[in-house]
């Protein structure tokens, strides 16, 4: 079972997902972070992510369908675990003029049980990307960008909920949340699975 966690580089959407599993792991619940990253990096040929980042958006964008096969092909032989899938629904190049969408996968009407995006204002988003600067040259320091950007990708991961018919969620990170956004994309991501698991009883009557 996936849930695809979706929000721009810089939003804070890698640390929630990572307190959200280990707040499972406190519980009990099944559930696990899982990136495509290093499957993209291999099938593109390069040894880390910075390079992967540095390649042409084409060149990724026409690698992805596989990648997102093998997640897919990983979740089918464990289907009572929940995947946080981490990643974007826009993916900019590094000069930040050509992008590509993240498409509907064959796989995502059974496996995928719902879409989170976190979002920020972009003010916030902007700071917390100055901060990182020195290590992320590839994340547009510009706010007028940054806002065309965080647009993007919740106008995508939108439609495609609507596509999919499958829940969706806004969860915002600005640092004041409480309950915190970790805790509201846990109680999300255990929401949708037991409404799954009633789904498939009930078909089965």
């Amino acid at each position: 079972m996936f849930v695809y966690v979706g929000g721009v580089p810089g939003v804070g959407k890698t640390t929630i997902i990572t307190e959200t599993e280990k707040l499972a792991r406190e519980l009990g619940v099944k559930i696990e972070k899982i990136k495509g990253s290093p499957i993209l990096c291999k099938l593109a040929g390069v040894d880390s992510v910075a390079k992967l980042r540095a390649l042409p958006e084409s060149v990724r964008q026409a690698l992805r369908p596989e990648m997102y096969r093998q997640l897919y092909e990983i979740d089918r032989k464990d289907p009572e675990t929940i995947r946080l899938a981490d990643g974007h629904f826009i993916y900019f190049d590094i000069e930040g003029k050509e992008y590509g969408i993240r498409q509907i996968q064959p796989w995502d009407k059974e496996q995928l049980i719902g879409i989170a995006i976190i979002i920020a204002n972009p003010n916030i988003i902007l700071r917390r990307r100055l901060k990182d600067a020195k290590y992320r040259c590839d994340r547009k320091l510009d706010i007028n960008f940054l806002i065309r950007e965080q647009k993007l990708e919740i106008n995508t991961a939108v439609s495609q909920a609507t596509k999919l018919n499958v829940p969706f969620c806004f969860i915002s990170n600005e640092g004041t949340e409480n309950p915190t956004p970790s805790e509201t994309l846990l109680s999300f991501c255990i929401h949708q699975a037991l409404s799954r698991k009633t789904r498939i009883l009930n078909s089965t009557r």
